[in-house]
């Protein structure tokens, strides 16, 4: 289980800025929050829910959700959560693996790269996940995908494991998951993704971040390709290959398994 003491250790602090800095224009950020968007009002309705974002990172999601709905928001990164303050959001200092409110809190609950972390444990995760939603609660999920990935930019934000498909499905199932839909994602920027992957390990590139300033106008171009793939995945199309894998689940049980917590 990841410490409040031990936070720093999973990002590298400057990330959180690099990211914070970034996140409302760069196109992985921006097509990411635009599919989270279709798939919640795809899979959750436009109703009144109440969501919580789990590893909010500095609050651009929740930002963007909270004209959707009420949105509560933790990170173990008391760098990330005064970033997320910066964005309006009232994120609360707090471990995924133990998450700080009571069973059958949440209506829906968005994870966006959070549970592949060096010091996150993503089975307890998912059960604390499952436990704080209500029945039938969704679960929005984002993983890196494709261990053959793993790259300079990992080894920098502390990233522990890249997922196969079976492999989170079977994570998923065991927390107490129903899957409603799982598929690869970013498939436009896969190749650029093994390229860089190959010429680091030629030219053995030590750790460094990939999150900055992209030429705006190949910013625009793929921010629009990537939506186009949002809307071929929202309307379920499953990508065969990609990037990273997202995940749409309810919980699948006749009550909660945890304990209640405050």
């Amino acid at each position: 289980m990841v410490g409040i003491n031990d936070q720093e250790k999973v990002v590298e602090t400057g990330e959180y800025k690099n990211i914070y800095k970034n996140e409302g224009s760069h196109f992985f950020y921006t097509s990411t929050h635009y599919l989270v968007e279709k798939l919640i009002r795809k899979y959750a309705g436009n109703g009144k829910l109440t969501i919580l974002d789990a590893g909010c990172g500095t609050g651009g999601l929740a930002k963007k959700l909270s004209h959707l709905a009420r949105v509560s928001a933790i990170d173990f990164s008391a760098e990330a959560v005064k970033l997320a303050k910066k964005n309006d959001i009232h994120a609360k200092l707090a471990s995924i693996n133990s998450l700080p409110f009571a069973d059958n809190s949440f209506d829906l609950v968005t994870c966006v790269d959070v549970i592949y972390h060096r010091q996150v444990n993503d089975r307890e995760a998912l059960s604390e996940i499952a436990r704080v939603l209500k029945r039938g609660g969704v679960l929005i999920l984002r993983v890196p995908a494709n261990k053959f990935l793993m790259s300079a930019h990992d080894v920098h934000v502390h990233t522990a494991r890249r997922y196969s498909k079976k492999e989170l499905a079977n994570k998923l199932r065991r927390a107490g998951f129903k899957i409603k839909f799982i598929s690869y994602v970013h498939a436009p920027i896969f190749p650029i993704s093994f390229i860089r992957v190959v010429l680091e390990r030629l030219t053995r590139k030590a750790a460094v971040s990939t999150v900055g300033e992209v030429n705006p106008i190949l910013n625009m171009i793929l921010a629009a390709v990537l939506k186009l793939e949002a809307k071929m995945i929202s309307g379920g199309v499953m990508m065969p290959f990609g990037q990273g894998l997202i995940a749409v689940a309810t919980t699948n049980r006749q009550s909660n398994p945890g304990q209640k917590r405050r």
